[in-house]
């Protein structure tokens, strides 16, 4: 069977040199809310157990300064990139710090700092930006870092829906109709290397939802974060920027029901990032609190270690396919927001898809394309308690191939097939590459064009 290999070529906004050459998988942040002891001991191990987990990079969202300084020096150490804050220097949380109008020669200082440090690849500049007053002191430090350190990564995130973002502190919301309004002020005023945003959708905490608290018989079926989703997605393809995606990695800080979290509903989310098209997964938050984490407080392995440990391998070899690709299609079953208006006007519809008819219970797919024609479909079981064991009926008769999750070959799995078997463990999603199956059979690749 011929084999072809394809170039693909690195992402991000053109205004800036810094770009995108391989799938991210980073945390915030590098130190939990909480630690227990020396923090540059407590780091030293984060980053040693961060690294060994497969993340490619951490964050230090929220740093205090000697955390932030003692991660710089692990990361070194230990050669994990990193994306920088020290809010007692510069940058922003939200409303806090805005009053840190820093200078130009505090930011030469830093920058100076920092240059020779290879893994520190940017600087984490603010963090949900949301009022005019925010983003003009946002842009104006990207501005500086810019001139000084050109090929960083400039870093800020979008809010989710749910927040108590905006000039009057009473949020930016589907509800009240300003929420799509304000992404699109975040990507004119921020100009963003990577469009990254967050939703950490299971578990009742910040009492965020109002009426909409979560529902553990229902799962995911009416969380907005779908709709979120849908939203950043088209935002960012019509801005031409790679999609980032900050998903649930534990349960909060501040929730009721600790005990029902479990790693599926991460699954989930991770994947559910991936259906969209994000080119970068963002966890929160790995270094965390004793009881459900992957790095706890005190800087040991936490109980989702070995979890998060073994997804990461299996991004890690569908990573270099997944870059290649543009997400062109997600739809769902028809269980998911059923009756939502915003469904119909943000969602696409399976009867825009020429593979699929329907789709079972608990269903969702993605439909990809590469700059070279190949078509990708990616299935996810939405259920984090019960395994999926279906089989699709295809519109017509397809070759199918499975792209590894082991070592990201791709294998022929269906030669000329009108149905598909689909069988998908809580949480769990399938990358395949479809094509007529009158064509010629082939495998591919992809490498990252110099």
């Amino acid at each position: 069977m011929k084999h072809l290999i394809y170039n693909r070529y690195p992402l991000g906004n053109k205004r800036f040199k810094w770009r995108q050459q391989n799938y991210v998988l980073s945390n915030f942040a590098a130190i939990g809310s909480v630690v227990l002891g020396d923090p540059t001991e407590v780091l030293d191990k984060n980053i040693a157990s961060l690294k060994e987990a497969g993340f490619t990079m951490t964050e230090l969202g929220w740093a205090c300064h000697e955390g932030a300084w003692a991660a710089v020096e692990a990361c070194e150490k230990h050669g994990l990139d990193l994306i920088f804050q020290d809010m007692s220097i510069m940058g922003g949380m939200q409303h806090n710090c805005i009053e840190n109008k820093v200078s130009f020669e505090v930011v030469k200082d830093l920058v100076g700092k920092l240059k020779d440090k290879k893994h520190t690849i940017g600087y984490y500049v603010w963090d949900e930006p949301n009022t005019m007053e925010q983003f003009t002191e946002a842009r104006r430090q990207m501005d500086m870092l810019e001139e000084l350190s050109p090929e960083s990564l400039l870093f800020t995130v979008g809010l989710p829906h749910y927040n108590s973002g905006g000039e009057d502190r009473k949020g930016l919301t589907w509800d009240k109709g300003n929420f799509a309004t304000f992404v699109d002020d975040f990507i004119r005023e921020m100009d963003p290397p990577v469009l990254s945003f967050d939703y950490y959708p299971v578990g009742n905490y910040f009492n965020a939802w109002g009426d909409r608290r979560y529902n553990y018989e229902n799962q995911m079926d009416d969380t907005y974060m779908w709709l979120d989703l849908a939203l950043y997605r088209r935002k960012g393809l019509e801005a031409g920027l790679p999609l980032w995606f900050y998903y649930q990695g534990c349960q909060l800080y501040r929730s009721e029901d600790v005990d029902k979290f479990i790693f599926p509903m991460v699954r989930v989310c991770m994947y559910a990032g991936a259906l969209y098209g994000a080119k970068g997964l963002q966890h929160y938050q790995a270094c965390d609190r004793d009881d459900i984490s992957v790095v706890n407080p005190k800087g040991e392995r936490g109980r989702f270690f070995e979890d998060q440990k073994a997804i990461h391998k299996e991004f890690a070899a569908l990573g270099n396919t997944l870059m290649a690709l543009e997400s062109k299609l997600v739809y769902h079953s028809s269980d998911l927001l059923p009756g939502d208006k915003l469904m119909a006007e943000w969602c696409d519809s399976i009867k825009d898809s020429t593979i699929f008819t329907d789709l079972p219970k608990r269903t969702s797919v993605g439909e990809f394309a590469d700059a070279y024609g190949n078509k990708y479909i990616m299935v996810l079981n939405r259920d984090y308690e019960k395994e999926l064991d279906c089989v699709l009926e295809l519109q017509r008769s397809f070759r199918v191939y499975e792209v590894s999750r082991v070592d990201g070959h791709q294998n022929v799995i269906h030669d000329a097939t009108t149905t598909l078997p689909i069988k998908l463990a809580p949480g769990d999603a399938v990358l395949l590459r479809v094509q007529n199956s009158d064509d010629e059979a082939f495998t591919c690749e992809y490498k990252l064009a110099e």
